[in-house]
């Protein structure tokens, strides 16, 4: 049996061709390539502060190449190449070590050059899909985030054979009663600067409190707090607190926090800030 590669997921915005000249999106966002339990290769892009796929893509197997950019300048551009058409689409690279870049493209050569055996496309499938291989490179100020993770693989129920028929599910898919999207809450759109230099002025015991934790430099002056909340570094640490939460840790952030973790500290980040205003309120209470 020739087991299918795991799925690799990793950083990247899209881009869109306009003549000969390649724009990128300035949204960021996750692109991820892996092989159904049909045997074709599927290619999905989404923002990050959404679960919803804007972008999929399905590919017989070995059809599916993802070419880089030679014209471009910092090499980070690639193209999705479809075969028999003039079709691209084009997605640029957004992890923060270009380094790995390099790992990345052997990871996908992996998924691409993936031909499954006769058996196992008749194989009815009974074991639990191969878990998700998320590439991420971090700076080096952030090196608990430098690493590969991989996510728990989610046990399958064996389908019924015309289940594996994709125009079947298509049919089926089509004809269910869709649900509005709620938006999805992330801290990178309540910790704004235009929302904490606000309340920090109208608080100044907390804002006392956090200038404490500021390089010696910065605490000399009150005023060097709206830096800090306009500087790359503060959007980044929101960013990965946003995605470790998003991932499963709130319990383990809240605890960190001094707050006894509740069931809704796993339900993303509202769950997270609901967890913590009932920790401070028991708190409040006790005094």
């Amino acid at each position: 049996m020739n087991r299918p590669p795991q799925d690799v997921e990793f950083k990247a915005g899209k881009a869109k061709l306009t003549g000969t000249t390649v724009t990128s999106d300035s949204r960021k966002g996750y692109l991820k390539f892996g092989v159904t339990p049909e045997g074709l290769t599927c290619v999905q892009w989404r923002p990050r502060d959404s679960s919803a796929y804007e972008d999929e893509f399905y590919f017989a197997p070995g059809e599916s190449k993802f070419i880089k950019v030679p014209a471009c300048k910092t090499g980070r551009m690639y193209y999705l190449n479809f075969s028999g058409s003039d079709q691209k689409e084009f997605y640029w690279l957004q992890e923060a070590n270009v380094e790995g870049d390099a790992k990345i493209e052997k990871a996908l050569k992996v998924i691409e050059s993936y031909i499954p055996d006769d058996d196992d496309e008749e194989m009815v499938v009974d074991t639990p899909p191969p878990p998700t291989t998320t590439i991420k490179q971090e700076p080096p100020k952030n090196p608990s985030i430098n690493e590969i993770s991989q996510s728990q693989p989610k046990p399958t129920t064996t389908p019924p054979p015309s289940a594996t028929n994709l125009d079947f599910i298509k049919d089926l898919f089509s004809n269910l009663p869709t649900q509005p999207k709620q938006p999805q809450i992330t801290l990178g759109k309540i910790l704004t600067a235009e929302n904490l230099i606000p309340f920090l002025r109208e608080n100044p015991e907390i804002k006392k409190d956090l200038i404490q934790y500021l390089p010696e430099e910065y605490q000399k002056d009150e005023n060097m707090i709206n830096e800090v909340l306009h500087s790359a570094q503060f959007l980044q640490s929101v960013e990965t607190l946003d995605y470790a939460i998003h991932e499963g840790h709130g319990p383990e952030i809240v605890s960190l926090l001094g707050y006894e973790p509740s069931i809704a500290s796993q339900r993303g980040v509202e769950g997270f800030l609901t967890n913590i205003q009932e920790g401070t309120n028991k708190k409040k209470n006790n005094k």
